[in-house]
C-alpha cells in the first residue's frame, strides 16, 4: 500500500472577511442586461404618459437577474415561472396590505416556499429575496386592494419585457451551450490530472464532481445529440478513472502524455486545430484504460454531427425533485422553514412597533438570512448594514436633485448595472447602489413624503432587520450544520452499501450511483458551511474532516467498480460489506470498532483509512469524556 498523506481540510471563514474584496470579473453582459431590463419599462411608461406603471412594471425587471448557465429552452421555462411568481407577489402583497397579521404570516410562506424550491432545484443565485421584496414593496404602497390585479399585471409586463430580453441573445450568440458546458467539464478534468499526487487532489475531485453534475442538467435538458451524450458519459468514465489513477504511481512522463491527449480532446472540441498526439501504450491497465477513453472523445469532438438524430433520455422532473426532497432530514427543507419564520417574526415586530415603513425591515431580514451559515450571516448584515448607511446618502443626494424624465430613466438604469457589476467582488459595494435604487424606485411610487424621512427609515429598519436576522441565527441556527454532519455521514454509507449491493446484483446501477453522487455532493456542502459556525462547532466539524474526506474518495472509488463493469468476487464483496457494515457500527454506537484489514483492492484501503479515522475519532471523544474537569 502506498504512503497516505492527509490533505489539509478547507480554511475556516472568518468574521474578517466580510470586507475581503474579490477578484471576480465584472460580469457586462449581465450588468448591461439587467440594467435595460429596469429602465425600459419606465422609459415605455414615461412614453405612453404613465410613468408610475412603468416603475411598477420595473419591478418585473428583476425576473432577468435570474439568468444562469442553462440552455435557452430551460431560460424560457425558468423566467416564465419567475415573471409569473413576482406577479403573483405583487397581487397578494396588495389584497393583504390592510390585514398585518395574515400579510406577516403569507410573506413567510412565500419565503419557505421560494427559499426550498430555488436551493433544491440549486438555482442559489440572486435566490429567494426578491419574491418576499416585491410582495412586502406592495404592502407599502398605497392601500387599494382593488387595484391588485392592474399592479401585478404591469409586473409581469415587465417580466415578460426581461423574459425577451434574456431570450434574445440567442440570436446573435448562437453559442451551443451542449458544447460550452463539456468544454467546461474536460478543462475540469485537466485541473485534475494535474493535481494527481498533490495535497489539492480531493478538493480538485470534488470541484469536477460539481462541473459533471450542472453539465448533467445542460446535457439531459438539450438537443440529447448522440455525440453530445456520449462525450458527457466519457467525462465521467474519465474522472472515474482519474479517481483510480490517483491511488496508482504516475510517471512524469506518463502524466505529460495523457495532458497532451486531454488538451487535444478540448482543442476538438473548441473547434481549434490540431492533431491527436503519439503515445506509447501503458502496461498499467488504468493508465492505459484512460488512454483509450481520451482517444473516443477525440474521435467523437472531431466528427461531424449535423446528420445524428436526437436521442431520449428520461430525467427526472423538477416536480419530482421537489416532493422527493421533502424530509424532516433534508437540512434545505429546515432551513427554508427557519427563513420563512423569521421573515415573519421580523413584520410582526415592525408592524407592531410601529415603523413607518415595516416592509423594509422582513426585506432586511430575509436579504441577510440567506447566508448559508452563522459566519457568513453575520458577513451579509455587516455589508448590508453599511452598504445602506452609504447607499442611503447616495440615495438622498440623488432625490434631492428631484430628477425626473429621461434623467430619471437614466438614474435607474445604470444603479442596477452598478449593482450587478460590484456585487461579485463584496455585497457591501452592491447595497451602495441597492439602497439608493430602492429609494428612488419606492419615493417614485410614493410621492409626498420628504426625503430625510426616505432615508432615516430606510436605514432604521435595515438595522433592525438585520439584527434580528443575527439573533434568529445565534438563538436557533448555530451549529445546525456540524449536527447534521455525522446524519449525512450515515446515509452516505447505507447508499454506498446499496450501491454495492446493485453493483453486485447488476439491478438498479444508475438510480443508486445518482444517489450516493448526491449524498457525497451535499455531505461535503455541509461540512463546507459548518465551517462558518462559531469555533466550538468548528472545531467539531474539523474532527470529522478525515472521516469526510475518506467517505467522499471511497464513494467514488465504488463508482468507478460499476464504471468499470469489474466482477467482484465473492469474497472481495464479503469483504467490502463487511467493512461498510463495521463503519456503520461504528457511527450508529460512537464507540470504537475493531476491524480486520483488507488491501487487495483501493477501495478496501480507502475504507481502511475510514475505519481508522473513525476510529482515531471515537476514542478522542471517550478520552475528553473520562477526562477530569
Amino acid at each position: 500500500m502506498k504512503e497516505y498523506h492527509l490533505p489539509q481540510a478547507p480554511a475556516r471563514l472568518s468574521l474578517r472577511d466580510a470586507l475581503r474584496v474579490r477578484s471576480a470579473a465584472y460580469p457586462w453582459n449581465r450588468a448591461i442586461g439587467s440594467g435595460i431590463a429596469t429602465c425600459l419599462p419606465i422609459l415605455i411608461g414615461l412614453l405612453l404618459g404613465d410613468i408610475i406603471h412603468g416603475f411598477s412594471a420595473a419591478l418585473g425587471a428583476f425576473t432577468f437577474l435570474y439568468i444562469g448557465a442553462e440552455t435557452y429552452k430551460q431560460r424560457a421555462k425558468k423566467l416564465a415561472a419567475v415573471a409569473i411568481c413576482l406577479a403573483v407577489a405583487m397581487v397578494l402583497g396588495s389584497l393583504l396590505a390592510p390585514y398585518t397579521l395574515i400579510l406577516s404570516i403569507v410573506a413567510g410562506i412565500i419565503g419557505i416556499i421560494a427559499f426550498y424550491v430555488l436551493n433544491t432545484l440549486q438555482q442559489l443565485i440572486p435566490g429567494p429575496m426578491f419574491f418576499v421584496l416585491i410582495f412586502c414593496m406592495a404592502t407599502g404602497l398605497p392601500v387599494d386592494p382593488q387595484s391588485a390585479w392592474e399592479r401585478g399585471f404591469y409586473v409581469l409586463l415587465g417580466g415578460a419585457l426581461s423574459w425577451l430580453l434574456a431570450m434574445a441573445s440567442w440570436l446573435w450568440t448562437k453559442k451551443n451551450h451542449e458544447k460550452q458546458v463539456l468544454i467546461k467539464s474536460y478543462r475540469q478534468l485537466m485541473a485534475m490530472l494535474q493535481s494527481i499526487g498533490t495535497p489539492s487532489f480531493y478538493q480538485m475531485q470534488h470541484l469536477t464532481v460539481l462541473t459533471l453534475k450542472q453539465t448533467d442538467r445542460i446535457i439531459y435538458a438539450s438537443k440529447r445529440q448522440p455525440a453530445a451524450l456520449r462525450l458527457h458519459e466519457l467525462a465521467a468514465d474519465i474522472f472515474y478513472t482519474l479517481t483510480q489513477l490517483n491511488n496508482d504511481g504516475l510517471t512524469s512522463d506518463m502524466r505529460k502524455s495523457l495532458e497532451n491527449q486531454l488538451t487535444a480532446v478540448v482543442d476538438a472540441l473548441e473547434n481549434a486545430k490540431g492533431n491527436w498526439p503519439a503515445y506509447t501504450k501503458s502496461d498499467q491497465s488504468v493508465v492505459h484504460n484512460l488512454q483509450l477513453e481520451l482517444e473516443q472523445a477525440y474521435e467523437l469532438a472531431t466528427q461531424s454531427t449535423t446528420k445524428e438524430e436526437t436521442v431520449h433520455v428520461e430525467t427526472e422532473s423538477a416536480w419530482s425533485v421537489l416532493r422527493n426532497g421533502i424530509s424532516r432530514k433534508n437540512i434545505t427543507v429546515r432551513h427554508a422553514l427557519f427563513y420563512g419564520l423569521f421573515i415573519m417574526i421580523a413584520s410582526l415586530l415592525a408592524h407592531g412597533l410601529g415603523f413607518n415603513r415595516p416592509y423594509w425591515v422582513p426585506v432586511a431580514c430575509a436579504a441577510v438570512l440567506i447566508g448559508a451559515n452563522t459566519t457568513l450571516t453575520i458577513h451579509r448584515a455587516i455589508q448590508r448594514s453599511l452598504g445602506t448607511i452609504v447607499g442611503t446618502i447616495i440615495g438622498g443626494l440623488i432625490l434631492s436633485l428631484e430628477p425626473s424624465g429621461i434623467y430619471l430613466i437614466l438614474v435607474v438604469g445604470l444603479l442596477q448595472l452598478c449593482v450587478e457589476l460590484v456585487i461579485v467582488r463584496n455585497y457591501v459595494f452592491a447595497n451602495m447602489f441597492i439602497a439608493p435604487l430602492v429609494l428612488v424606485l419606492v419615493e417614485t411610487m410614493n410621492p409626498g413624503n420628504t426625503v430625510s424621512y426616505f432615508v432615516t427609515a430606510r436605514v432604521v429598519d435595515t438595522i433592525v432587520g438585520s439584527t434580528i436576522a443575527i439573533l434568529a441565527v445565534l438563538l436557533l441556527w448555530r451549529g445546525i450544520h456540524t449536527r447534521f454532519l455525522p446524519i449525512i455521514l450515515k446515509e452516505t454509507i447505507v447508499n454506498m452499501q446499496e450501491l454495492l449491493r446493485a453493483i453486485h446484483s447488476n439491478d438498479q446501477q444508475k438510480k443508486h450511483t445518482k444517489k450516493l453522487m448526491n449524498s457525497l455532493i451535499e455531505l461535503r456542502a455541509a461540512y463546507d458551511r459548518s465551517l462558518g459556525d462559531f469555533s466550538a462547532s468548528q472545531q467539531q466539524a474539523e474532527v470529522l474532516w478525515p472521516a469526510i474526506m475518506h467517505t467522499q474518495h471511497a464513494g467514488y472509488l465504488l463508482m468507478s467498480l460499476r464504471k468499470n463493469k469489474d466482477k467482484l468476487t465473492e469474497t472481495q464483496y464479503d469483504a467490502i460489506q463487511n467493512q461498510l457494515g463495521g463503519i456503520m457500527t461504528s457511527l450508529t454506537t460512537r464507540q470504537p470498532v475493531s476491524f480486520e484489514r483488507y488491501e487487495e483492492l483501493d477501495l478496501q484501503q480507502e475504507l481502511n483509512q475510514l475505519q481508522s479515522a473513525l476510529q482515531q475519532l471515537h476514542k478522542s471523544n471517550n478520552a475528553t469524556k473520562l477526562a477530569p474537569n
